[in-house]
């Protein structure tokens, strides 16, 4: 991978349901629910209302409006609920006639009023049930409401960024991968948290904290349908590479830059990330042979092994990209390893660009740079590592990447701060170098 890759190997009352989910906004958008002040998901439940995804009960006898936080969820209400917060339809799927919600799920009655929300979740595979019943009543446990969140994203093709770091919750072990995969993209995209070390995947999901969930789903979708690259002739795919070996998972993202002029220069960077990609690979099955082996001979439950990557686009114009793909390898042990590897790229030389490489010669970006880190370590300094193993400095080869008019510096798992805290990022607005940092064309 010529350098590029170096990984590291560690390895709910159904009376009240309508007004509950579609009391006009005219009246809610600015309600105050009396039932939910001081609560810890005051403000999700108010900004719920505000977007028109969640609404209270109704009124008590003092006609103070009410909204049950503690309540339960159910499936047709989760239902609802995703499908207006994704916008969910039918897409590009055909049907011969009109089909009917009860021509797949017998408890379903055609005439209720979630049963379009059931249908077009089930068109779009939404929810992780099988067989000829929904059980619409039955409530949603956190788990269920991680696999359909993940599915809405999916459906949407709506790509989300975020760390593909794999954290470590006391009551997940059981969990399959497929199940285990939905709980690390809630986490990792701060839409579903734990507490004190534990998921709980199967409590029932209270309106309260889906307030706090549909809300930071919203704010995603929202930000990916605002998001505005710098026009560009060029265009930026992602293909897909998913296979399934004996005991290894590999699922890629690798990017592919279009509509260059020179297609030479085109044709060596796509190769550039397909190697890196293939290489990848590889390296993480390196060791499953003898991993496999010595499992079996030892009588050890064997793990599967993950490969995957996923691309974040940063800036792009015709003359140069940046963007980042974070390589995620599981291996066994408690959690994997995400490796984060910035491309830079000048577009009309193919040269990929290091931080100094920016700046005008005479500017000292440095001390500029190390001074803005420093202080933001000050602020915080409990999650990072000190002295020596710490942060000492930026160097010609520092991690960055270009996004919203911004100079991301960032630092690997265990770099300057413990695997907890994550890859650490320092985001430094452009117009902080005054004029002295200068992007390619």
């Amino acid at each position: 991978m010529g350098g590029k890759l170096m990984l590291k190997r560690f390895t709910a009352v159904a009376s009240i349901v309508l007004i509950t989910f579609f009391m006009p906004s005219s009246v809610m958008a600015s309600s105050v629910f009396v039932d939910t002040t001081g609560h810890w998901a005051e403000l999700y439940i108010n900004k719920a209302a505000e977007q028109n995804l969640m609404h209270g009960i109704g009124e008590n006898e003092r006609g103070e409006l009410l909204f049950a936080p503690e309540e339960k969820v159910n499936r047709s209400q989760a239902a609802a609920l995703l499908v207006r917060a994704f916008q969910l339809d039918y897409g590009d799927k055909g049907f011969e006639r009109q089909p009917l919600v009860s021509d797949y799920y017998q408890d379903v009655n055609n005439d209720s009023w979630y049963a379009e929300a059931v249908f077009v979740s089930m068109v779009n595979n939404i929810f992780p049930f099988a067989g000829e019943s929904f059980y619409p009543d039955r409530s949603m446990t956190r788990l269920e409401i991680a696999q359909a969140i993940q599915n809405s994203f999916t459906a949407k093709s709506i790509n989300v960024p975020m760390d593909l770091i794999r954290p470590y919750f006391s009551d997940t072990q059981d969990l399959s991968e497929a199940e285990m995969n939905a709980v690390v993209f809630v986490h990792n995209t701060g839409i579903m948290k734990g507490n004190q070390g534990y998921f709980h995947p199967y409590d029932d999901l209270t309106r309260a904290e889906m307030a706090r969930i549909i809300t930071a789903c919203k704010d995603i979708i929202d930000l990916q349908a605002s998001a505005n690259w710098s026009g560009s002739s060029e265009s930026i795919e992602k293909k897909k590479v998913q296979e399934q070996f004996p005991h290894m998972e590999v699922d890629l993202e690798i990017p592919a830059v279009n509509g260059m002029t020179d297609q030479s220069l085109q044709e060596k960077i796509n190769a550039r990330w397909e190697n890196d990609a293939d290489s990848f690979k590889q390296e993480v099955a390196s060791t499953l042979d003898e991993y496999v082996t010595n499992a079996g001979i030892n009588g050890y439950p064997i793990h599967t092994y993950q490969a995957l990557s996923r691309i974040q686009e940063g800036f792009r114009s015709d003359h140069f990209l940046s963007l980042y793909i974070d390589y995620y390898s599981y291996t066994g042990g408690a959690h994997g390893f995400t490796e984060r590897v910035p491309y830079n790229i000048d577009l009309s030389t193919g040269q990929e660009l290091i931080l100094g490489d920016l700046f005008t010669s005479d500017y000292d970006y440095s001390s500029i740079i190390n001074e803005f880190i420093a202080e933001q370590i000050e602020a915080n300094p409990e999650i990072f590592f000190e002295g020596d193993s710490g942060f000492t400095g930026i160097d010609e080869q520092q991690s960055y990447y270009i996004k919203d008019d911004a100079l991301v510096i960032y630092f690997g798992l265990y770099e300057i701060a413990p695997y907890a805290a994550g890859i650490q990022e320092f985001k430094m607005p452009l117009q902080t170098f005054e004029g002295n940092l200068h992007l390619p064309g």
